[in-house]
């Protein structure tokens, strides 16, 4: 029988499968993040990963958490600190673009999903090993994409694995078709220079995107 500190780390990884997309939050100073990320969750993305580099990232998850339409976490989590802090700030999971234990093992302390970077197939067994419930696939984009994917996915079949700095709505289906449990997204949603009126229609496309791949796919 699970605990109650499994249920909550499935609850959340279950809710992330369902969406399909963690949307990533990176900005530098004087962008307003609650506002653009209430925009991108008003276009249907609304789980979104607040990375701990951008500006005010903590007070934003902490705003963010109490919606209860919106699943929030935190990303560029390196430290058992920074874990610490985003659980202090009602994050539900954590994101990172390495895999570290402690930082894994802390995380379930606080009942958050962990969801370490991986950038090899021993990297990712080695995280799935110590506990992930998955593993991002970082930088996918970089690292050959889909047919990178395709690849691990045939000798590690079992792993949910999110890739991440590589999906767009124009190449997301690919993703999904290679064995994609979730797709990261970031830049089709918040390009260089963007303007906060254009993110809920940009989000809508993405949103529309892994909606239409599902539908043909039946998945």
């Amino acid at each position: 029988m699970k605990t109650d500190r499994a249920q909550a780390i499935e609850s959340t990884f279950r809710e992330i499968c369902a969406h399909g997309a963690v949307l990533c939050i990176r900005f530098g100073p004087g962008i307003p993040v609650v506002e653009a990320a209430r925009a991108a969750a008003g276009g249907g993305l609304r789980i979104l990963e607040i990375t701990l580099t951008t500006p005010g990232a903590l007070e934003a998850i902490r705003l963010l958490a109490r919606d209860e339409t919106i699943l929030a976490g935190a990303g560029t989590v390196l430290t058992i600190n920074d874990v610490r802090e985003t659980a202090g700030a009602g994050a539900r999971f954590i994101m990172s673009p390495v895999f570290d234990k402690d930082v894994v093992d802390e995380a379930h302390r606080h009942e958050m999903l962990a969801i370490p970077g991986a950038a090899s197939p021993g990297e990712i067994l080695a995280a799935h090993r110590s506990g992930a419930r998955m593993v991002k696939f970082y930088p996918s984009g970089a690292l050959g994409g889909p047919a990178f994917l395709r690849a691990i996915r045939g000798p590690l079949p079992d792993i949910p694995i999110i890739p991440t700095s590589g999906p767009t709505a124009e190449n997301l289906a690919e993703y999904f078709a290679a064995g994609a449990a979730a797709v990261g997204v970031g830049s089709d949603v918040f390009p260089e220079g963007f303007a906060l009126e254009s993110v809920e229609a940009a989000a809508r496309r993405v949103r529309s995107a892994i909606d239409a791949y599902r539908s043909r796919s039946g998945a």
